[in-house]
């Protein structure tokens, strides 16, 4: 029986784009937590969290609940990409922990912000918890820091620095499974 795989990390760590392909690789579906949550509540992310961002991480945290009580979820395969922030909830951690196996997609700051200012310059969308920052350097710095413990606390410290076939491949070989990745498509 396969159990559910949660990518956590950074924004910009490349969370969705692995998940596709590692979903692709093991045949199972994917789950994006913010689409999810978009779809449940009605909003977008940064509308949800111009609401405020304790208010948008209960609607993560409901986002993670509902989906774990959709019956057959515990025991299925299935890529959960999270939101960034979906570790910072002690309960999601533990729910996370208790069904499925936590992967934590590891980059540097220098290589977060180069991923994040490809993304704006693609227009794939703003960042909410960037905006309004005088460096996004420093922006980013101070929100790996506060976050990392809670990152690393994973049972999988994957490097996600490169090309998102190749982090997908490492997770595959962490996982002991073999490297399906290189022949999927890239989406």
């Amino acid at each position: 029986m396969q159990r559910p795989l949660f990518l956590t990390g950074m924004m910009g760590c490349g969370k969705t784009t692995v998940g596709r392909i590692l979903a692709h690789a093991l045949g199972v579906p994917l789950c994006d937590l913010d689409v999810r949550i978009e779809r449940l509540f009605g909003a977008s992310v940064p509308k949800l969290l111009a609401a405020g961002e304790d208010r948008f991480r209960a609607c993560e945290r409901d986002a993670l609940s509902s989906l774990l009580a959709e019956p057959g979820a515990r025991g299925r395969g299935l890529v959960v990409a999270t939101g960034g922030g979906a570790i910072l909830d002690a309960d999601s951690r533990a729910a996370m922990d208790d069904v499925g196996t936590r992967i934590y997609l590891e980059a540097s700051v220098d290589e977060l912000v180069r991923r994040l200012r490809q993304a704006e310059a693609a227009d794939e969308g703003a960042r909410p918890l960037l905006q309004g920052a005088t460096s996004l350097r420093a922006r980013v710095a101070e929100l790996l820091t506060a976050r990392r413990a809670l990152y690393r606390s994973a049972a999988l410290c994957i490097d996600a620095q490169g090309d998102a076939v190749g982090v997908a491949d490492r997770i595959l070989v962490a996982l002991g499974k073999d490297t399906g990745a290189r022949g999927s498509e890239a989406v």
